[in-house]
């Protein structure tokens, strides 16, 4: 799995990458009849405009038909990423969903 972790205006220390990780490991479920090569996942954290002490997570996700994307806002980026990559958890059983052949 490819994957981009990014600090936009602010820097993203080692243990938060680390727990970065392993929330977007848990998508490797929805992801496994995919080759590696085939999707991206970025991650990009920013200090909220409006509170200051709030973090915005963006998880963009790039398969070959299709581009997801989830977003997330709390105090700390980890929980921040959390809630953006349950989100995404949602779009990818849906985005499978519209790939079955109907019956």
């Amino acid at each position: 799995m490819a994957y981009q972790i990014v600090g936009i205006d602010m820097e993203v220390p080692d243990d938060v990458q680390s727990q970065i990780l392993e929330h977007i490991g848990k998508l490797d479920k929805f992801l496994t009849d995919l080759q590696d090569d085939t999707f991206f996942i970025r991650v990009a954290l920013n200090r909220n405009q409006r509170n200051p002490r709030w973090t915005d997570a963006l998880v963009d996700l790039a398969l070959p038909h299709a581009k997801l994307l989830a977003r997330g806002k709390a105090s700390s980026p980890e929980h921040a990423v959390h809630l953006a990559v349950i989100d995404m958890e949602r779009q990818l059983r849906e985005y499978k969903e519209r790939l079955k052949p109907f019956p």
